[in-house]
Formats: C-alpha cells, structure tokens, sequence
C-alpha cells in the first residue's frame, strides 16, 4: 500500500512556515479596510515562497496571491494567528498559544492540521454553493483526481464530462491552485501572452496528479466536502454555539445541522458505503502517511466570547457617523435595532450584516424574515472573533440600498456591561430614509458636511 514520505508534504509544510516567520519577524501592519497583507509586503513574502506567483513590482491584493491568501486564512481558520491592533490603531496578526502548539508537531502532523483547517474550517464562497453537472465542484475533483493515473495529464473536460464548459480550468481554477499546494496535483497554466485573462477564461493548460494526490483524493472521495466545511455548515444554519475548536466534523455536525432543520435523516451524499464514526478529520489520512506518525493535532481553546463593551464607529456617507456602545451579550439584531434608531429611520425593511464588507457574499448574518441564515438573533456580538479596528458592511433595505460602513473602535473589558446600546457621540445629519417625502424647506439639508 502507498505511504507518503516527507518529499511528498515538505513544500506545504514549509511555506507555511515561511508565511509564520515573516509575520512574526516583521509584524506587517494590515490594510485597514480589509484586515489582510498590503502590497509591499505580499510582494517581499512571495518572493520566499516555493508556491510563488510570477510578478516584477508589488502592484497586486492580497486576492490576486492565490497561495498566499489560503497561508493567510489558515492561519486564522486554525486560530493560531488572531487579529490584533495596537495602541495607534493598527492592525497586525498576534500568533496564539495554538501556534505554540503548531510548532511542536512533527511535519506529518503538521500538514494533517493544514489540511484538516483547509477542508474544514475554509470558506470557499460562492464555489461551495456552485454546481458542475449536479455535484459541488471541489467534489467533482476530488472524485476526478481519485479515479485518475499518477501523471496523467487531464484537460479540459476532464471534471465536468464536457470539453467546450470546464470551469475547473477558468472560474474555479483557484481549487487547482489549492490542491498543488497541498501536494495533490501539478498543473501547467496557461501563458497569456500580454493578454489580460477574464474569470471566463482558461488560466490552466493541464492538471496532472501526484500519487500522493491520487491516494488522498481516494480517502476523500469517500466524505462529502459539505458535510465537512463548516462554514458552509453555518451558513445552512449550524450555529456557531455547536462548534468548538476541536469539533469532530463530518457525520457528527452535519448530524446537527439536520437537527437543528428538524429532518430525522442525517445524510444527503449520494453514496454511504458504510456507516461512519465522528472522528477528528486528520485521521482520515492515517492510511497514506507512516504507520505512528499522527499522534497529535492542535488542541488548545481559544476563548471565543470576548466579554466587555463594544464601541462602534457606524458611519453613512462622509461626515455624517454616529458611535454606539453595545455590550457583548447583545445580539447583532440589538445592534441593527441601536443603528435604526441612531439614525432616525424607520425599521421596516430587511437587512444583512456582510461580516467580511463584501455586499451579498456568504460571510453574513440576515434578518430573521430572510429565506437563509444564519440570523442576526442567533449570535451575540461577543462570539463574532471581531478584533479592533475591523470593518463590516450593514445593508438596509434590498430595495433602497443604504450602505453603512460599521467600524470597531474599541472593546472596554474593565467596565460594567450596558443593559441597553447608547449612542455616545455623533456627526453630521442624517439623511431622510425616504429622499422623496420634503417640503421647500427640506431642499438644502445638510448630510453632514
């Protein structure tokens, strides 16, 4: 039977650790709107990597560093880096006392957290919720590279069944470019030529499988990514109450998820073969690496809840902004209603808060009306991980569209908590939430300038 070696995880294990050392030797300071690497900073990183995107200047996102923003995001999924800012306001990424714990495993047991972290606990977005012929694209490949040749070259039409429509090579060529990090496969892009490439375009050429690739993919055709990934969990109504950092995954959350939706059938995969245990997800992957190598995992707890008061910055155009206090123990629904009434509108519309500013996208919380959680009366501010400085989006009104920019300032964990959200300071007149109901009078009102 198959058994990896170092070679076959070596370079995932290292540019992780490469991505650790240069925060923790150069404590970057994140953008403030986003929370991520700015550009001169990507561009040093990307340069030390052995995963490395082919660039001359630091003209780029952090989005645009495939590799370097999954390293980014598993360092926050896996909780071993958190979001910290300094006594100036700015930001940088403070490891943790799981990174502690990171570090002393051995290099099997540190790929099977990365990797576990990466199945788990990544939000893939929109890919999570697409379809290629009835099945989630990640699984798609999965199932593709599993049935596959070591060295194989697979072209277009190799996932979907259909050569003129492969989006693993264009839109979700991103899940190709995760894959080779991880080991799973090679790929051979596509040169552009001074052409500017579209989301529609093809940017790989060929995928080829490893046969470390190959062998993984077999274990992991077997579950489900959407049994596993727990935020696509959350957002079809897990709550976050149900999930510790060292949850056992697969039949064991969704099983809850099913609860929590009232359906007595805890599975939906199209095949079972056997019936499962809830395990930790990296033993699956005993059977391809040395016998005795995965021993331990990282298990500390991060405290989730952070008791105190919160101090928001909720802004609406230029110049016109007011600061709420509100206490850990209220909800994100409390918070809409303080919002609400700060600015003098009228509550009668739907709302979401877009968690990462991003307008429609799946890191959010919805009024309780909407079709689709998870609900803004379901987690209480406190248990949100949200760190000073950071950003979101609250969008009132689908039909209107006001768009507030909600800012947090600070977090008083010295004070008596607030039984009710105040307004401690405010700027500018509010708009009218109806543009259309003035009189004469009402023609020149200033919106805070």
């Amino acid at each position: 039977m198959y058994k990896a070696s170092e070679k076959d995880i070596s370079a995932t294990v290292n540019d992780f650790v490469r991505f650790c050392n240069f925060i923790d030797q150069n404590n970057p300071v994140l953008t403030k709107k986003k929370g991520v690497l700015g550009k001169k900073d990507l561009f040093e990183l990307n340069s030390l990597l052995a995963h490395k995107k082919e660039v001359v200047a630091p003209n780029f996102q952090q989005e645009a560093y495939p590799v370097i923003d999954l390293l980014f995001n598993l360092a926050l999924a896996g909780k071993l880096y958190q979001r910290i800012a300094d006594h100036k306001g700015n930001v940088h990424l403070i490891h943790t006392v799981r990174k502690d714990e990171f570090d002393s495993l051995n290099i099997f047991e540190k790929y099977a957290f990365l990797f576990e972290t990466f199945w788990t606990r990544y939000d893939f977005g929109e890919i999570a919720n697409s379809y290629i012929f009835s099945r989630n694209p990640i699984d798609r490949v999965v199932e593709t590279i599993a049935f596959s040749k070591p060295g194989e070259e697979l072209r277009r039409g190799a996932f979907s069944g259909y050569e003129m429509d492969d989006p693993i090579f264009s839109s979700y060529s991103v899940i190709i470019q995760y894959l080779d990090y991880f080991g799973l496969c090679t790929y051979i892009p596509v040169v552009e030529n001074g052409k500017k490439l579209t989301k529609y375009d093809d940017r790989i050429e060929a995928v080829i499988p490893t046969e470390f690739g190959v062998n993984v993919c077999k274990i992991l055709a077997e579950y489900d990514i959407l049994n596993w990934n727990i935020p696509w969990l959350k957002k079809n109504g897990l709550y976050e109450k149900n999930i510790s950092d060292n949850s056992h995954f697969g039949v064991d959350l969704f099983s809850q998820l099913m609860n929590v939706r009232g359906r007595a059938k805890a599975s939906r995969s199209r095949k079972r073969k056997h019936k499962r245990e809830s395990v930790p997800f990296y033993k699956l992957l005993e059977p391809v690496f040395p016998e005795g190598v995965l021993n331990k995992t990282v298990t500390a707890e991060i405290h989730k809840d952070v008791e105190g008061n919160y101090v928001f910055k909720v802004s609406l155009g230029r110049g016109v902004w007011r600061k709420i206090k509100i206490s850990s123990r209220h909800t994100l629904e409390d918070l809409h209603d303080a919002i609400q009434m700060a600015f003098d509108f009228d509550n009668d519309h739907l709302y979401s808060f877009f968690m990462d500013g991003k307008k429609y996208s799946d890191n959010a919380y919805h009024a309780p009306l909407l079709d689709e959680g998870p609900y803004v009366n379901q987690v209480r501010i406190g248990e949100l991980d949200l760190y000073e400085g950071q950003h979101f989006l609250y969008f009132f009104d689908y039909g209107d569209s006001w768009e507030f920019d909600v800012q947090l300032l600070q977090i008083n964990r010295d004070e008596p908590l607030l039984k009710k959200p105040e307004v401690i300071e405010e700027k500018g007149k509010a708009p009218r939430q109806y543009g259309y109901y003035y009189d004469d009078d009402d023609e020149d009102d200033d919106w805070g300038e």
